[in-house]
């Protein structure tokens, strides 16, 4: 007698916790398909840069890109007739003279002497040597 009522006792919580699983299931799909149809697209203009991202324009040569430039343009924008890529890229313009190496965090050799060989034996020797 016991057997049966623990049983149906175990029973009905599998059935409400798959129950509740089912449901939790159900609004995630409706959440997930309502977010999808809310998803704003990205504009015309950008679907140039989503051709520069791809692996294929870098790997082509420049003819090659301006026509993948000019595939994906808008309707009524101006093709693109010559890609100006820097080689390299610099940090500082070229008219920037170069400046000076100043090292932010002096260093005073004559500290060394006054480290016990205890310490760092290697830093003695090398200074001995």
């Amino acid at each position: 007698m016991i057997s049966s009522v623990v049983y149906a006792a175990n029973s009905a919580t599998i059935n409400v916790v798959g129950g509740l699983l089912v449901l939790l299931g159900i609004t995630l799909l409706v959440t997930t398909i309502a977010f999808w149809r809310a998803a704003v697209e990205d504009p015309s203009v950008l679907a140039p840069l989503e051709v520069m991202a791809d692996r294929k324009f870098a790997r082509a040569n420049d003819e090659i890109r301006i026509d993948m430039l000019n595939s994906v343009r808008p309707d009524g924008a101006e093709h693109v007739e010559y890609h100006i890529a820097p080689s390299v890229l610099m940090r500082e313009p070229v008219s920037e003279p170069e400046q000076p190496f100043r090292d932010p965090f002096p260093h005073d050799d004559d500290a060394v002497d006054l480290v016990p060989g205890i310490i760092d034996p290697l830093l003695h020797k090398q200074n001995k040597e």
